[in-house]
């Protein structure tokens, strides 16, 4: 298990870095400059402090800003030339936009936001707990309702209490956030006023929001467990535990529910990784201060480095989740084992 862990670990900084280079890449790509709003002095300041008159990689192919009037550009000694590709001489690597990046992740930051004068892990810092609370709150509810659903469908197979568990999971997964959002609070906010429509002053303003992020996920729970369930009931050791004499409710409880909510331990990782992905659109219809909206605003506003950290967040959170998932699997189920034997 521990060498299964640190390989995973290696493969994920070569992951992580692969989706540094790509999205540093894109967001570059982008015809725009993100301290042309500033005054004449202050953005020609901007784009030297932080480093956009460099080339972006060693062989960049296009422009790698749109010029500014009056302002100095940075010029490389060597290899350079210029025209519609732009090469960096091996000397000059480290002047690079991605060599100093890679430098200031190495320093353990993920550099200062283009629109304001905070650094990125503060704006992170403060928005994060909001997201992972509502994703929290949103995977527990689709736990809640989803994994009961399932278990209630997969043991009256082709019944009518079947048949109507899926057809409400399927209404579930058919409703987009943008439209079930809105209509709870139209609902139980405005009508009702049950709740507040936007903005998270207390723990009750995250209730519309998590069932709205969680609602969707009910349905796949619901499933992914009806067809485990499906799958686990008629294997020969369920049918040993109930010759025993075992009543059904701990055939089931005991035998039966470890088995079918392995595939759905399976989803679990990706699924908190897409909550909080997801969360971007629920946070913006509630108005919510988390990282969602903040990666909106940015890349709206053309913040760099707060857009790079925002993916980089998201991809970190994801490929380390995976990683939970593989190690929940061996404690669920015991023929899955990592040991080099």
């Amino acid at each position: 298990m521990t060498r299964f862990i640190i390989r995973r670990l290696f493969a994920s900084i070569f992951v992580i870095l692969a989706i540094i280079t790509i999205t540093l890449w894109i967001t570059r790509l982008a015809p725009s400059n993100p301290c042309l709003d500033e005054r004449d002095v202050n953005a020609c300041a901007c784009v030297h402090q932080h480093k956009l008159d460099r080339p972006v990689f060693p062989v960049y192919a296009g422009e790698t800003l749109a010029p500014l009037s009056g302002c100095q550009y940075w010029e490389p000694e060597t290899g350079f030339s210029a025209g519609p590709v732009t090469f960096v001489g091996p000397t000059e690597w480290g002047e690079t936009q991605y060599a100093i990046y890679l430098k200031t992740l190495a320093s353990g930051s993920l550099g200062d936001s283009m629109i304001s004068d905070l650094t990125v892990l503060e704006i992170l810092g403060e928005a994060l707990p909001y997201s992972l609370l509502l994703g929290l709150q949103a995977l527990l509810i689709a736990l809640i309702l989803g994994v009961p659903a399932g278990l209630f469908a997969g043991l009256r197979q082709n019944t009518a209490a079947d048949y109507g568990v899926m057809t409400v999971a399927m209404i579930g997964v058919s409703i987009p956030n943008f439209v079930l959002g809105p209509l709870l609070i139209l609902i139980f906010a405005i009508h009702l006023g049950w709740f507040s429509a936007v903005g998270w002053y207390s723990w009750t303003d995250s209730i519309l929001p998590s069932i709205t992020l969680g609602l969707f996920y009910v349905a796949y729970v619901a499933r992914l467990t009806r067809g485990g369930v499906l799958e686990v009931i008629r294997k020969d050791y369920i049918r040993t535990a109930r010759a025993k004499g075992l009543v059904e409710r701990l055939v089931v409880m005991r035998h039966a529910l470890k088995g079918a909510l392995l595939p759905v331990v399976s989803y679990l990782g990706p699924a908190f990784a897409a909550l909080l992905a997801g969360s971007v659109v629920v946070e913006e219809i509630f108005n919510l201060p988390g990282v969602g909206t903040h990666f909106v605003r940015s890349a709206l506003n053309r913040d760099y480095n707060l857009v790079l950290g925002t993916i980089i967040l998201y991809s970190s959170l994801l490929v380390f989740l995976n990683m939970v998932v593989d190690i929940l699997y061996t404690v669920l189920d015991p023929r899955v084992s990592y040991d080099d034997d």
